[in-house]
């Protein structure tokens, strides 16, 4: 859950985040100090105690990381995510809920992301849906984070939306840039691609139904559609129906029909085919 809250982004080198391009993104306009990352830690550390808490936020992620020739210092990292989330700053919220939580403040944790969502840290609301006391809570915070751009919310919204609801978080998703979010908001363009033939739309359709995660599984209409993909001469198709006929995932096991699928798609030149018709595990065997 945690590690999904990645903060404002510092480019990093081989040894960390560059103090640098954090005091060049936390204090715009500013001209670079001199003296290489020891010197814009320097920097960042004085604009920080200048009151400017994205410095203090820079400066905690360069401690925590061990950056710009220091060993790392969580607990001077902690104070510096504590003034800068209580100035406003979600982001430095978020880092200072993951830091507590690895070193086992699992209330503290909690703490900032209450405080971090509260300022507008998507994906810290998204964190708090996650381990929501009740689904009405679980669905307010997933819905804000969502609102706030942050696709993890909208996937977990997904979880207690109705269905006209759901399209939209669907849409959402996809428009955040979550690639399997926008086959299933056009699942039914798929779907009816499939029919025309599209041996691809078939497969694509099939894996959303198949995985379950932004459909509702059904594992007879995935294999009908990797059916439809195989008949197409599309290997990956014949791969997948040939798992589910060995697994009997959504069909009966017919380990037979397994083997001329997965043969067939390696006759196809696909190696996957050719490795797990070959493959002598067999579920309940």
């Amino acid at each position: 859950m945690l590690p999904l809250l990645v903060a404002l982004s510092l480019a990093a080198s081989p040894d960390g985040p560059s103090a640098c391009l954090a005091y060049r993104d936390a204090v715009p306009g500013a001209p670079r100090p001199p003296g290489g990352d020891s010197g814009c830690a320097g920097a960042l550390s004085d604009a920080c105690e200048a009151g400017r808490p994205l410095a203090c936020a820079a400066s905690a992620r360069l401690l925590e990381a061990g950056a710009a020739g220091g060993d790392p210092d969580p607990t001077r990292a902690l104070a510096l995510y504590a003034r800068a989330c209580g100035a406003g700053v979600a982001d430095a919220c978020a880092d200072l809920a993951a830091l507590r939580r690895r070193r086992g403040d699992d209330v503290g944790a909690r703490q900032a992301l209450d405080e971090a969502c509260a300022t507008g840290a998507g994906r810290a609301c998204a964190a708090l849906a996650d381990g929501a006391p009740s689904p009405a809570r679980a669905s307010r915070l997933a819905e804000r984070a969502c609102d706030l751009g942050a696709v993890e919310g909208c996937l977990a919204a997904l979880r207690y939306a109705p269905q006209g609801r759901a399209e939209a978080l669907l849409g959402r998703a996809c428009h955040l840039g979550w690639g399997d979010a926008c086959l299933a908001a056009i699942a039914p363009d798929l779907d009816a691609r499939c029919v025309r033939g599209g041996r691809d739309a078939c497969l694509a359709l099939g894996i959303l139904l198949q995985e379950g995660r932004l459909l509702p599984a059904d594992g007879a209409r995935a294999a009908a559609l990797y059916t439809r993909g195989c008949e197409g001469e599309l290997a990956e198709a014949c791969v997948r129906l040939g798992v589910l006929y060995r697994f009997g995932a959504g069909v009966a096991v017919d380990e037979p029909r397994a083997r001329r699928l997965l043969d067939h798609a390696c006759v196809l030149g696909d190696p996957e085919g050719c490795r797990l018709r070959d493959d002598p595990v067999r579920l309940g065997r």
